[in-house]
């Protein structure tokens, strides 16, 4: 394969692209390890080379060290790799070793998850996050139904922090400006409407 040009990123990486339709992101002493420079060749046996000594023990101390630092879904994984541009065989190299050693476990990570933040996230708002972080619709429905979110009582609480009194004393107006800013972080409208007591809301 040739190399059709090679494209400074920063002060230490370059993004080389290659004429069968590949793009590498290489150090300086990848290119000169492998004598890469544009209109340079790289056999097939070179490129093997550089997969397997530079770019998968590379990609797999890259996820270890993001995940000493928080959990993180595999999906957000695979993501992290190809932004980095990582080639496809080094991404599935790299998170399948993690996954090998069960440094990943979505099942375990998203039970954590909505623990710690059911307690103060609404069940759409938890669903967002979730999903935006790649757990599957079908594992956030296995832990909602696992780990209820109570909305009421976050509703709850947090008119009691804005010392909100939901009686009668609010008018209709009141109600309504109050139910649209609870709508407005996720709550339904069935919850709201039984924690707003007093005039109808709709």
């Amino acid at each position: 394969m040739m190399v059709t040009a090679v494209e400074r990123l920063d002060k230490k990486r370059s993004r080389v692209l290659f004429d069968q339709d590949l793009a590498l992101v290489l150090y300086p002493q990848d290119l000169r390890q492998f004598s890469l420079a544009e209109g340079s060749e790289l056999s097939e046996e070179a490129y093997e080379r550089l997969l397997g000594q530079v770019l998968k023990p590379r990609a797999r101390e890259r996820l270890l060290k993001t995940l000493m630092i928080s959990d993180k879904t595999e999906r957000e994984l695979i993501d992290l790799l190809h932004r980095e541009g990582y080639p496809h065989e080094v991404v599935e190299d790299a998170v399948g070793m993690v996954k090998k050693h069960h440094y990943i476990d979505d099942e375990a990570y998203g039970s954590r998850y909505v623990q710690s933040q059911g307690k103060k996230k609404s069940r759409s708002q938890l669903i967002f996050a979730m999903q935006k972080k790649g757990f599957s619709r079908e594992l956030i429905d296995e832990l909602l139904e696992e780990h209820p979110v109570n909305e009421e009582e976050q509703m709850e609480k947090y008119l009691a922090q804005k010392g909100i009194d939901t009686g009668e004393n609010l008018s209709r107006e009141e109600y309504r400006k109050l139910a649209a800013k609870l709508a407005r972080k996720g709550y339904s409208y069935e919850a709201i409407s039984r924690v707003l007591r007093g005039p109808s809301l709709f």
